[in-house]
């Protein structure tokens, strides 16, 4: 089966055309195969149904009947107000305007989660093995514009469901006298200091410029300039400074590794995550040496009594940062499973 999936993003929006096969034997997940696919600037265009139909013309291929897409932002009843974009999504409006049987809208979070069977075992590195209940609830945790969080549990049809959350605006919790001195510097500047503001590539510079007011560790000229000037290049200028031996670059990307096993370690004990702990998101694949290199791992255990419980979870990093659109691939099939099925009666002959 043919579906229409994208993943709708403030800047881009990538969609494609997949083959969505049988679920195998060994996931339970359908097969998804990327027949075509484009990457388009959001902004450019007024809407969602102007860029599938410019991807349509684009790809010299008929819209399949059923699409499904992720967006970054809330879904509700159908509808979505796009967070960084000044467009209203609805299903059914959308639908209609594609010419085609039915739309999905989902959170980016809740597609990802989908996507994440469908996901090539060499795109998973292991961060800790444990012991997998292969019907043990999955944590989805990702770090990139923002902190995205999803809980994924085994239906009773067999397929895995999702509850997307906005667990990444839960208030940060340190747990050490550096980390208490990092929320004291953000406080003065957020009204609300948030794990988002501390796991993203915003946060990242935050916590660069933190560990420099509490430690007295001075960043560069160069990178001062680009914190002051060009934040938005400023999480790759940490990380560069990071590879370059830095000080001060080190330190804020050892600390961002430390506290994102730590609140990948909250969620898994909120949802007893027996099923695995899923590192997602954009920055994970950029930085995986770094969270390979056991801090991640020990501040993810670093619960107390509970740190057997968390030895036993199994964590893996994503490293297909295509996974939300494979999710919203598969979920189009599943809407196009759940559609009315019309019969072709032949006509009565006189």
């Amino acid at each position: 089966m043919q579906v229409l999936a994208g993943d709708i993003g403030g800047t881009k929006t990538l969609l494609a055309i997949c083959e969505v096969g049988e679920a195998s034997e060994r996931s339970g997940a359908p097969g998804i195969e990327v027949l075509a696919s484009k990457r388009y600037e959001s902004g450019k265009f007024p809407g969602l149904g102007a860029i599938c139909r410019a991807f349509a013309a684009d790809a010299g291929r008929s819209m399949p009947r059923f699409a499904g897409f992720g967006v970054a932002g809330p879904v509700a009843n159908g509808r979505s107000h796009t967070t960084n974009l000044p467009w209203i999504l609805d299903e059914k409006d959308l639908a209609q305007t594609l010419g085609i049987a039915a739309v999905r809208l989902a959170n980016d979070f809740h597609t990802l989660a989908l996507g994440i069977p469908s996901v090539a075992p060499k795109a998973l590195v292991t961060l800790n093995e444990g012991v997998r209940d292969p019907r043990g609830p999955w944590a989805v945790i990702g770090a990139g514009t923002g902190l995205g969080e999803a809980i994924a549990t085994l239906g009773a049809s067999g397929q895995r469901e999702v509850l997307a959350t906005e667990g990444g605006h839960c208030s940060f919790a340190p747990r050490t006298e550096l980390e208490i001195g990092v929320l004291r510097f953000l406080s003065q500047r957020y009204e609300h200091v948030s794990w988002e503001r501390i796991l993203s590539g915003d946060g990242l510079v935050n916590l660069a410029e933190a560990i420099s007011h509490v430690t007295g560790l001075s960043p560069s000229p160069a990178l001062h300039e680009t914190i002051l000037h060009d934040r938005a290049n400023a999480p790759a200028a940490v990380t560069a400074g990071a590879a370059d031996g830095d000080a001060l670059c080190k330190h804020a990307l050892e600390l961002f590794c430390k506290l994102y096993g730590a609140e990948a370690g909250n969620l898994a004990l909120k949802t007893l995550a027996t099923g695995g702990v899923f590192v997602a998101g954009g920055i994970a694949p950029r930085i995986i040496e770094h969270l390979k290199d056991g801090r991640f791992r020990e501040a993810f255990f670093d619960k107390g009594r509970m740190r057997p419980l968390l030895e036993q979870i199994p964590v893996q990093v994503v490293l297909n940062t295509d996974a939300g659109l494979l999710g919203a691939a598969a979920l189009a099939a599943r809407q196009a499973q759940l559609a009315p099925q019309t019969r072709h009666v032949p006509s009565e002959r006189p």
